[in-house]
């Protein structure tokens, strides 16, 4: 499941940073699917990876990264050829942090290329407004400080109630042993018809 942060959550919007867009670059979009998971799932601890404030014009210029070009169907190979530039935020993006990085927060949505037949989500906005997810390269909202519930696939490891959180491998947080307390965990529930299922309710502040 790609979503590793649950519906229940609580905090301002203020503290919601909307100014970063997935990094993509060098990823193969057709995984980024509904349905599945990885760097794209919404409650992954990121970190900036590039932090070019944009000039006024928004980047369509051809250095757009090329699997975004292909996914918009405007890529070309050759002199003279003219194409239609995919609005992407390229100058600041976020990717999952590193175990013991600088985390800026949680991202709140996934940002996803294809539902899960296979069309491309970029002509069916209201079924990605209904997925809480974003298009590759636009900016997806990152949570740097509240109240969240997470999913298990979000931790490391089995933390208890009363532990503090750190930012482990592959944007996930778990128990604090060497690197900075970034949270706590106040409480800890399991789903109904799976007792192995843990979910984590988690207060975060980056």
């Amino acid at each position: 499941m790609a979503k590793r942060i649950l519906p229940y959550r609580d905090y301002s919007e203020h503290d919601v940073v909307n100014l970063f867009a997935l990094n993509v670059s060098g990823k193969t979009l057709s995984s980024f699917v509904s349905g599945g998971t990885g760097d794209f799932d919404s409650g992954v601890v990121v970190s900036v990876s590039a932090g070019a404030l944009p000039g006024e014009v928004s980047e369509l210029r051809a250095s757009t990264p090329d699997n975004l070009r292909d996914y918009l169907g405007a890529s070309f190979d050759g002199a003279h050829i003219g194409f239609n530039g995919y609005p992407a935020n390229t100058g600041m993006t976020v990717a999952p942090a590193a175990a013991g990085g600088r985390g800026l927060g949680i991202t709140l949505r996934e940002t996803l290329a294809f539902d899960e037949n296979g069309e491309k989500l970029l002509y069916y906005k209201q079924k990605l407004d209904e997925a809480q997810a974003v298009l590759p390269g636009q900016t997806v909202p990152v949570l740097t400080r509240g109240l969240v519930l997470l999913a298990a696939s979000a931790i490391s490891g089995t933390p208890s109630v009363g532990d503090d959180l750190e930012i482990k491998s592959g944007g996930k947080l778990g128990t604090q042993s060497s690197g900075t307390a970034v949270g706590s965990v106040i409480a800890v529930g399991e789903e109904s018809d799976d007792s192995s299922a843990k979910k984590y309710l988690c207060k975060v502040s980056f």
